[in-house]
């Protein structure tokens, strides 16, 4: 039986990671800009729903351009699709509380916030989410 153990880590895989993750993040804020400032749509649902139609795709891209793996686990995306939803509501449950109105500082406040998910979002892929079942 064939070792089915992850290859480690690498720089190459976290630079794939944050490309895929990054061109998801920029479409996303795009696709809701026009969708919110230009259609005229109201922000909360447009927000919330554009960004779970993402993960599934999401996902789709970083099983092949990230982690390279054919399968994952059964639940793989179930892990994933949780993982992506608890980041977002982590992220927006600390910068809309502790936002101050000051833009160097709430910039920092947001790359802080979405840095830390993005590392969280990574490690529990890599571990269990693309690791095959």
């Amino acid at each position: 039986m064939a070792d089915e153990t992850p290859p480690p880590a690498t720089l190459s895989m976290l630079a794939r990671f944050l490309m895929v993750g990054g061109g998801f993040a920029l479409g996303y804020a795009l696709a809701t800009a026009v969708l919110v400032d230009i259609a005229g749509l109201p922000a909360l649902p447009t927000s919330v729903g554009l960004y779970v139609i993402c993960i599934p795709a999401a996902f789709w891209m970083q099983k092949r351009v990230t982690f390279r793996v054919a399968r994952t686990r059964p639940s793989g995306f179930w892990i994933y699709a949780a993982m992506q939803i608890g980041c977002l509501f982590a992220i927006a449950s600390v910068t809309t509380r502790f936002v101050t109105g000051d833009f160097i500082l709430d910039t920092g406040l947001f790359l802080v916030t979405a840095g830390a998910a993005a590392g969280l979002s990574f490690v529990v892929s890599k571990l269990f989410a693309f690791r095959p079942g």
